[in-house]
């Protein structure tokens, strides 16, 4: 089997089995309190490995319980230092292939792989090419960490719109991903799409294109080809595979059962993402009053960002008898009436829009994490936070009862005086990475205090043990032996 250079996600579990004594006790230890997300992410981690041939792997009851090394993964890194070195000494060019990213829900599996066998067949090649429809993605709202990447490095992408597509939570956060990213987006709508009845981020902005039109197909190849930088086929080779697509596509259509499409429920004369972001809120609490104190509060918790809470609500309170007053927005009763009839459409169209303005403090840290971004002095802090789980920070005269604590801290665990000395900085760090948020004012409106943001929160309290040998070796360095 050819070398394959793993993520970095996939190197860290293969440096922990190589390592480990008892690798299968290791991975039933790390199975344990994970996240669905976490789990399943795992899952798939250790599917790569073993497809990749480094491992084999017998599971038991849902968790391993025999796990083989293999000789490749022994010598994965001197098979790396070969693969990324040319004969004559030069340093292949190893940045992520770009990749053509076809979206698709998983019941329209069948027509993204006659895609896919056209762009083959067509000479395209295959590990350009990405389909989202990995095991779940259509039950799981959360991207996963391998479409992820696929998104990032994509060079062009394909959205398969279907009324099941539209149905899917995680695909409409797929689009919000496509509509956001300044790379080309073709929309490939099935019979029951049209532009009449687009909704979210890809809707009839954008020019729908047919699989069973030759001209439609001939546009779509030549943006591929240009956008993936591969070859052309010749012209009859094309024009062959296009019509064998048309059969195919025309078949599959035919034996299809016939899709229905209600009505999709209007949202009045909403035009900005302040009005759908309240709305949002407003239809998923089925209530049509909500005060500014409390729509601040929610959009801190869920981590959302750019969103102008007055805005939204002067404009919701023109829609029929609304009303803005005392800092609380009422929804006129007819529009609350209609926009919860039905739904279930509606909230998988508006949260595109909460996707697309959802930032978590935890991706962010992760990302700092694996990228090396964190300095020591930094992550002393952060073990200081986990080891006491603090998650208020105090800022100006209230820094120094922070200082305080921390120095207890330190005496606690016999380490020297670095973090009391540099709190100042680590705390800046965080303000500037938007882990924290401001809690707390003096009376200038100056912040004197700041709070951990919610998620963050929630993976340095409850899912630390990927940061907790790091952690230890850092404190380790700053341990001191007392003198008696």
């Amino acid at each position: 089997m050819d070398f394959i250079k793993l993520p970095s996600n996939s190197k860290q579990i293969l440096d922990e089995i190589l390592a480990s004594e008892n690798p299968a006790a290791m991975l039933q230890k790390r199975f344990e309190g994970v996240s669905p997300k976490e789990d399943a992410e795992l899952r798939g981690i250790l599917r790569e490995l073993r497809e990749s041939g480094y491992i084999d792997i017998k599971w038991a009851d849902n968790i391993p319980y025999v796990v083989v090394i293999n000789n490749s993964a022994r010598t994965y890194e001197e098979q790396l230092i070969n693969y990324e070195t040319v004969g004559d000494g030069t340093i292949m060019d190893t940045s992520p292939m770009q990749t053509i990213f076809i979206s698709h829900r998983t019941t329209d599996r069948a027509i993204a792989d006659i895609l896919l066998d056209f762009f083959i067949a067509t000479g395209i090649p295959r590990e350009k090419v990405f389909c989202s429809s990995l095991p779940g993605n259509d039950v799981r709202e959360r991207i996963s960490v391998e479409v992820k990447e696929a998104l990032q490095n994509s060079c062009l992408n394909i959205a398969i719109l279907s009324d099941d597509y539209y149905k899917s939570a995680y695909c409409l956060n797929e689009a919000g991903i496509l509509w956001y990213e300044n790379v080309p987006v073709i929309p490939v709508a099935l019979p029951e799409i049209n532009h009449e009845n687009m909704i979210g981020f890809l809707n009839d902005d954008y020019k729908i294109r047919r699989l069973d039109n030759m001209d439609d197909l001939a546009y779509i190849y030549d943006t591929a080809c240009e956008e993936s930088a591969s070859s052309q086929s010749k012209a009859s080779i094309v024009t062959a595979e296009s019509h064998k697509l048309i059969e195919k596509y025309q078949l599959l259509i035919s034996t299809r059962p016939q899709v229905q499409i209600a009505e999709n429920p209007k949202t009045f004369d909403v035009t900005t993402d302040d009005e759908r972001i309240v709305l949002y809120y407003l239809i998923s609490k089925q209530v049509r009053k909500v005060s500014k104190a409390e729509m601040l509060k929610w959009i801190q918790d869920k981590e959302i960002s750019e969103v102008n809470v007055d805005n939204a609500f002067d404009l919701l309170s023109t829609i029929g008898t609304g009303k803005f007053e005392n800092d609380t927005l009422e929804l006129g009763i007819e529009a609350f009436r209609k926009l919860t009839a039905t739904p279930n459409n509606l909230i998988d169209e508006l949260k595109v829009v909460i996707c697309a303005h959802t930032a978590l403090s935890s991706d962010r840290f992760n990302k700092l994490w694996e990228e090396n971004g964190i300095d020591n002095d930094t992550k002393l802090f952060i073990a200081y936070i986990i080891d006491e789980r603090i998650d208020r920070f105090g800022n100006r005269w209230m820094a120094e009862g922070q200082t305080e604590n921390i120095k207890i801290w330190e005496e606690k665990y016999s380490l020297d005086s670095t973090l009391s000395s540099s709190y100042g900085k680590c705390l800046s760090f965080f303000i500037q990475n938007n882990f924290v948020f401001e809690s707390d004012w003096t009376s200038y409106g100056n912040p004197r205090e700041y709070r951990l943001c919610t998620s963050l929160k929630e993976l340095l309290f409850n899912h630390s043990d990927y940061f907790s040998d790091q952690l230890q070796s850092i404190k380790d360095l700053h341990h001191y032996d007392l003198p008696f």
